[in-house]
């Protein structure tokens, strides 16, 4: 779901002063800022550099120099610039605004709401920080402030579709979506072509369980929008939902396609170890098991090489590599680029193993308090293998993460027709455990041989299923490398962004200390699912697998349905 209109953007739409300026100083602040607005960064910077050593206290200079910080990545300098410009002239409301978008990228919401205020308290007509402050409270689920602060804007600019669309995200996730789809449907009123209102109503119309309606809201936005990834991804869910596998699979193609086979070369500045890893060894593994599989440009498979290599050189506290600008170049075209799927169809008979005890898996999974359990065998072995094989052959290990580990998603490539089967043989099998919760989500992790796994977290689903696909002779340790689920669920006012996101381990460890939260550990097998309650905690156990290609833990996983509100006992 697009979740608001996009961040505005950074405020230089004044033109900055030059006043106590020398001429020459003038001229020079003036070339400098036409640099900026032209992103010619570099020479932006020496011009502001230049003027800032013979007026170091010019306000302008300042603000803008920690603005380019902020423009380029470099937050902590941009923290230095706009503060010192703020200290030299605090009257300016637009250093207060940009000073909120560098608190908001650090994640200081805090910081990022009293910037927000102030920059509307020197310019109460300031609609843009109005609209960024009603998104900060809205992630703080400030609801009453978001909504107050969207309704002020709107008295200022009330044909905003934009600001429309805000207020309905902020209702939706207050959970209130007829009031949701009444903004939406202003925003439309006044802007027929907004597609992202068009998309978050359908979003809300598919919670609500009205297919058709939401089908043809995401059909309206990609008529508007054809190259939008998340209406792809969401009418893939609905034509899902409503039996319609062949439809889905090519929304979620369209999806992944759109997100990594744009055409566009990325040319990341840093990459993990991790990730370079594992493609130098996905690339080798294909090279000798799939011929037939299309190959890599040569000067890709040869940076790969160099920067594999280079792993044991570098400093084993960092987990990043730094790239050249010419290794950019070489990786730009492939780096990204989903380059080999393994076709990997419906089985004709079952995915799940027939000579499973549904009414005993079904009865133990309620009879535990809170719901966790596991299932041995839980796939046939035709399954099993080709789901495996569709792992290892296909390129779509594009999202890479600081504890060592990669994953792929349902809208990202993941995405193939026995995947899918499993998912729904799961639902039918089992229908007491999964009543009418529909898939809402899937998505596979490959880790490596011994680095940490996903820390502690919750995710927003009724039901996790979570399998792992890996031989059990790769595990060093079979007491271990499965998953280990907390007995308290995360509360009822937590949101998405707090009980799932590293920042909050020590919350999150913190809130299961004084609960007296007890773990549950199911040690890694080879065709075991954790079938268990979303809302709970867990976390990846501690993982010692043999260091090759082959013998990574894969783990898969599947959600479904929304959160639940937790059960009084």
């Amino acid at each position: 779901m697009k979740r608001a209109s996009s961040r505005q953007s950074v405020k230089t739409t004044k033109t900055p002063s030059a006043q106590s300026l020398s001429p020459d100083a003038r001229r020079l602040f003036q070339e400098a800022v036409s640099h900026h607005q032209a992103k010619r960064f570099q020479k932006a910077k020496a011009g502001y550099d230049k003027i800032l050593s013979q007026f170091p206290t010019h306000p302008d200079s300042l603000h803008l120099r920690g603005l380019l910080a902020y423009q380029q990545g470099h937050n902590s300098l941009a923290v230095i610039g706009i503060e010192q410009a703020i200290a030299q002239d605090p009257s300016k409301p637009h250093y207060h605004f940009n000073f909120g978008l560098v608190m908001e990228k650090e994640e200081r919401w805090d910081d990022a709401i009293v910037a927000y205020r102030q920059a509307c308290r020197l310019n109460p007509a300031y609609v843009e920080a109005m609209a960024n402050l009603g998104n900060v409270y809205r992630r703080q689920r400030q609801w009453e402030n978001a909504i107050t602060t969207f309704q002020q804007a709107l008295t200022f600019k009330p044909q905003s579709p934009d600001l429309h669309n805000n207020l309905g995200v902020v209702y939706k996730e207050k959970e209130a979506p007829d009031q949701a789809l009444d903004q939406y449907r202003q925003a439309l009123a006044l802007a027929p072509q907004h597609a992202e209102a068009l998309n978050n109503m359908g979003v809300v119309l598919q919670d609500q369980g009205k297919l058709a309606e939401a089908a043809e809201a995401f059909h309206q936005a990609l008529t508007l929008k054809p190259a939008y990834a998340n209406a792809h991804y969401h009418l893939g869910l609905v034509c899902l939902w409503q039996g319609r596998e062949d439809a889905a699979l090519s929304c979620f193609q369209r999806s992944a396609d759109l997100t990594y086979n744009h055409g566009r070369g990325i040319a990341p500045a840093f990459v993990t170890k991790a990730r370079v890893k594992h493609d130098y060894e996905q690339l080798h593994f294909l090279a000798a098991q799939t011929p037939a599989a299309p190959p890599l440009p040569d000067h890709y498979q040869e940076v790969l090489t160099t920067l594999y290599h280079r792993i044991a050189q570098s400093s084993s506290d960092s987990i990043f590599l730094k790239l050249t600008s010419e290794e950019q170049v070489q990786m730009a075209p492939s780096f990204n680029r989903i380059v080999s799927i393994r076709p990997t169809g419906i089985l004709e008979g079952s995915a799940i193993n027939p000579s499973l005890n549904i009414e005993a898996i079904e009865t133990r999974y309620f009879s535990t308090s809170p719901e966790a359990m596991y299932v041995d065998e839980l796939l046939t072995e035709q399954a099993m293998t080709h789901i495996r094989s569709f792992c290892l052959e296909s390129t779509i290990w594009k999202r890479d993460y600081q504890n060592g580990y990669i994953g792929t998603f349902l809208a990202n490539g993941f995405a193939c027709p026995l995947l899918l089967q499993i998912a729904e043989e799961l639902r039918t099998r089992f229908p007491k455990i999964f009543q009418h919760h529909q898939l809402q989500q899937a998505w596979a992790f490959k880790h490596d041989s011994a680095l940490r796994g996903l820390n502690m977290h919750a995710d927003a689903a009724a039901v996790n299923v979570n399998f792992w696909i890996t031989p059990n002779e790769a595990n060093r340790n079979p007491e271990s490398g499965g998953l280990v689920v907390w007995d308290k669920e995360a509360p009822d006012d937590w949101d998405f962004a707090e009980y799932n996101n590293d920042k909050n381990k020590h919350k999150i460890q913190k809130f299961l200390e004084n609960s007296g939260a007890k773990p549950i550990t199911i040690p890694h097998s080879q065709n075991r699912a954790v079938i268990f309650n979303s809302n709970l905690f867990h976390e990846t156990d501690v993982i010692d697998f043999q260091d090759n290609y082959e013998s990574r833990r894969i783990n898969v996983t599947l959600l479904y349905g929304h959160r639940q509100k937790i059960r009084s006992t």
